[in-house]
Parts: structure tokens; C-alpha cells; sequence
């Protein structure tokens, strides 16, 4: 009972026909006066002997000309209301610099409390009077983990963009590379944050809910703030780790098996229409050429115009090499590689003739140039894209029993990435193949073995008997001899 009690709400509470608010507070004795021991009413009369305090203490203040006021913000609680500067990330009525805030500090509704209250009030008062009032977290209360964080980062995000992208340059290289991972990696995701307002946590939720739940661009859009946010030196993990879902699982796409790749070499080399102009056009064979070099190096396509061709078709090249020269191109993906890369399948270099340099003249930027490589591909109606090619190359290499670091080092990758990257790739018909080379292949090599032993254990029964034989005979002989 005395826990109901202490759960209920007077300012719900009603007295013939007259609701407890439209009481006048001062009179708060003469409320349910006949009730007796009634713990409800001796809380609604509590409540109206407070409400009365408040105003009495707000009287106080307006004679002063004391700004921030009391308010019973709940039946138990006294909070300040007055006009403040706007919090960080909020905006006054027509664009105004100050905005009425109710401030709830947690002070209890009692005498005590009023006093504490009025204390706060003359203080607050006194900060706006002087132009020294700032947002703190303790004003802020509960609403500090949601509204704002702290409140010195009075620089717009913008600002801060661009002062994170300087320190950005202090660690990478200003080639295209450099550029591509800026945009892409960085710049794309902080562009969702609004730009003309400083780093709050209403900032960051406006963001993060700007992109659907459960997909790739909310899992790395909620690790670049983070970094953001770690740069700008504000807490905004807890508010982004509640918005953080799992990164998707891709979808398994269907890899181009040798024998699909051998016959999409003769599709990619369309005639092209006799109608067609024949100004900077790139010719059947020349799209050949790349699609050749994709398919037996696994190549990205932009990589395909940073191959040293000198170093690839030099008669010394016996092992038919690819060296990438970054400086092409402005940078590749990840850089030099440490090594040459192979043909996995030897016989394709000379089966799709690529020593006889064909290379396209497809114009523009770089990013133009590999953009055609797409277009052919998909107007030539091939039912795999140029990057299944590269795909096909890692998955070749895993059948081949090729060390991963190897394969790592072949396609530019750390070990890490290159496992999580095409591991997944390997669908049950990759597995059932490797099982069939490894398995039953060694099965059959084992039953050969037996085979082949009960041949020889055979023919060494007959050997044995020969020999047992000739022995026999060579003991007559030389008894024979003896006799004589």
C-alpha cells in the first residue's frame, strides 16, 4: 500500500468537480479538508503547499529581477525554465540565437529543494547577466547523451571536415589512389553529416538515420564517425553504437568457370556494326587484348593501364610476368606490387595472344577508360562483370593449392583481407571440385598403388621360383663335376 502510495500522482486528482491544477495553491489547507488520515489527499495537499513555495519563490525572483524561474516539473520535482543561449545543434524560433529551455536538475519537490532551486536560479541568472553561460553536461542532465556532446566544439562540422582531412594528408599520398580513398572511404560518409552546425549527437543521429538499418553504407558510416568523432576529440560511441547493425553477409556471386571465361574471349570480340564510326573506336581485337589480361593476370580493371609493357612482352620475360608501374596510372589500388604477377594458366597467354600488344584506345580519364571496360562487357551481353574475372583468378589459385600469402601477394592484398575477400566465393561446386582433386583423386591413386604392389609381389614369386631352380641346377652341375 505505502508503495502505491508513493507511485501516485495528485496532479490527476480532482475535488467536487475542481481539478487539483485549478486550485488556487495559497489555499491549500482548505484541499479535501474533511479527508482525515487519507494518504492521497495529505499527497495532493503536499503537492499544493509546494506549488504554493514555488510561486512565492518566483515573486522573489521577478522583484529581483531574477530571469530563470522555478517550475514544478513533475509532482516530485522542481526544475528552472528561463531563455537561454540555444544548445549546441539547436536553433531558436526565426533563426534566433536563444531559445525558452526547462533545465531539470533533479532538485526534490520540498522546502529543501525550493531553496537549492532558488540558489540555482540566481546563479544561472547571473552567468546570462555577464554573457558567461555555457551548456555544460550537468544543465543538459539526461538529454547530454542525446542533444549534445560536450559543449566546446562550437566549430562548424564543415570546419572540421576540412581540418580532418589535412591531418588525413599527414599519412597518405596526394596521387589518385590517395584521392579515391579520401572520397570514397571518408568524404562520402561525412557528407551526411549536416555541414553549417558543430559536432552534436543530434548531428550524428541525423546522419546515421539518413541511411537504412542493416545494409553496408549504416555499418561503415557508423565506423567512419567514429573515427570522426575520436579525431574531434567528442564521445559519440554510445549514441553510434546504438545505431550500428551488422555488416550484410554479400551475395554469392556466380564465378566464371575456365571453360565459360575461354568462350567469353570469342563473345568480347563482336564485330562491331558497320554503321558504327570509326574515330577513337576500340577494335574487337583490341578489347580481346584486355579481356585476356583481366582474365589471366586478375587484374582490377584500372590496373590494366599501369602494366609495364616493355617489361611484360621482353623476350627475357620466360615466365610471362605482369610488373604494375603506379606512376601510369597515379596509383593503383594498393600500391606497387612486391612481385610479378603470374599466369595461373600459362597456356593462355599464348592461346589468347597477349605478347601481341593490342591496347585500347578508349580516351579520357582513367576512371573514363575502365568505366568502357564495363560498358563492352555488359553490351556484349557476357553474364559476368570484369571484376569475376579477378574472382575466377583467386579461386583458380585456391584450387592450384597455391599458398594463400602467395595468391595475397599476387593480387596486392594483406592475407587478412585477401581470406575475408574470396574465401566467400567458394560455393559448394568449388568445394565438391577441390574434394573431387583431393579426395577421390588420392583414393584412386591409392587403389593404383595396391594394384601396382600385387603385380610386383607377383612377379617377384616368380622371380624367386626361377632363381630356386636355377640353383637346383647348378648344384647338379657342380656335383656332376666332383663325380667325374
Amino acid at each position: 500500500m505505502a508503495s502505491q502510495q508513493s507511485n501516485y500522482d495528485p496532479r490527476q486528482a480532482t475535488w467536487n468537480g475542481v481539478s487539483i491544477d485549478k486550485w488556487n495553491p495559497s489555499e491549500w489547507k482548505q484541499w479535501k479538508p474533511n479527508a482525515g488520515k487519507n494518504e492521497a489527499a495529505k499527497i495532493e495537499r503536499e503537492y499544493l503547499r509546494i506549488k504554493y513555495a514555488i510561486a512565492q519563490a518566483n515573486t522573489a525572483l521577478s522583484i529581483d529581477r531574477v530571469k530563470v524561474k522555478l517550475k514544478l516539473t513533475t509532482a516530485k520535482s522542481i526544475g528552472l525554465q528561463g531563455t537561454f543561449p540555444c544548445k549546441p545543434g539547436d536553433i531558436g524560433k526565426n533563426g534566433s540565437s536563444t531559445k525558452q529551455y526547462t533545465i531539470s536538475l533533479g532538485f526534490p519537490a520540498s522546502d529543501a529543494g525550493v531553496k537549492t532551486a532558488v540558489a540555482k536560479a540566481r546563479e544561472l541568472d547571473l552567468l546570462l547577466m555577464t554573457k558567461q553561460f555555457q551548456w555544460t553536461p550537468e544543465l543538459l542532465g539526461k538529454q547530454s547523451q542525446k542533444i549534445a556532446l560536450p559543449y566546446n566544439t562550437a566549430k562548424p562540422i564543415s570546419e572540421l571536415i576540412q581540418e580532418y582531412e589535412r591531418e588525413f594528408w599527414k599519412t597518405h599520398e596526394k596521387n589518385r589512389q590517395g584521392f579515391r580513398t579520401w572520397e570514397t572511404h571518408y568524404l562520402r560518409h561525412l557528407k551526411k553529416l549536416p555541414q553549417d552546425v558543430p559536432l552534436t549527437q543530434n548531428a550524428l543521429a541525423q546522419a546515421l538515420e539518413s541511411v537504412p538499418p542493416h545494409t553496408s553504407t549504416r555499418f561503415y558510416l557508423a565506423w567512419q564517425l567514429k573515427k570522426f568523432c575520436d579525431f574531434c576529440g567528442v564521445d559519440g560511441s554510445k549514441l553510434i553504437d546504438s545505431y550500428t547493425t551488422p555488416q550484410p553477409s554479400p551475395s554469392l556471386r556466380k564465378i566464371p568457370t575456365d571453360e565459360e571465361i575461354v568462350q567469353g574471349f570469342d563473345t568480347i570480340g563482336t564485330p562491331l556494326s558497320p554503321y558504327a564510326s570509326k574515330e577513337n573506336l576500340t577494335q574487337p581485337q583490341q578489347w580481346q587484348w584486355v579481356y585476356g589480361m583481366l582474365a589471366t593476370y586478375g587484374l582490377r580493371p584500372h590496373e590494366l593501364f599501369a602494366i609495364d609493357l616493355e617489361a611484360f612482352t621482353t623476350p627475357s620475360n620466360i615466365f610471362h610476368l605482369v610488373t604494375l608501374d603506379p606512376s601510369l596510372t597515379g596509383g593503383t589500388k594498393t600500391g606497387e606490387r612486391m612481385c610479378g604477377i603470374p599466369p595461373l594458366h600459362p597456356h593462355w597467354v599464348e592461346l589468347f595472344d597477349l605478347k601481341n600488344v593490342k591496347f585500347p584506345h578508349t580516351g579520357g580519364t582513367l576512371n573514363n577508360q575502365t568505366a568502357k571496360i564495363h560498358i563492352r562487357f555488359r553490351t556484349t551481353h557476357i553474364n559476368f562483370k570484369p571484376y569475376d574475372l579477378r574472382h575466377a583468378y583467386a579461386l583458380r589459385g585456391h584450387r592450384l593449392r597455391i599458398p594463400i600469402k602467395t595468391m595475397a601477394d599476387y593480387m596486392g592484398h594483406t592475407v587478412q583481407e585477401h581470406t575475408k575477400t574470396y574465401q566467400r566465393w567458394i560455393n559448394e561446386d568449388t568445394n565438391l571440385e577441390i574434394y573431387k582433386e583431393i579426395v577421390i583423386q588420392k583414393a584412386n591413386t591409392q587403389e593404383a598403388l595396391k594394384a601396382r604392389v600385387d603385380e610386383l609381389e607377383v612377379e617377384n614369386a616368380v622371380l624367386k621360383a626361377e632363381v630356386k631352380s636355377l640353383r637346383e641346377l647348378l648344384i647338379k652341375h657342380q656335383l656332376g663335376k666332383l663325380l667325374s
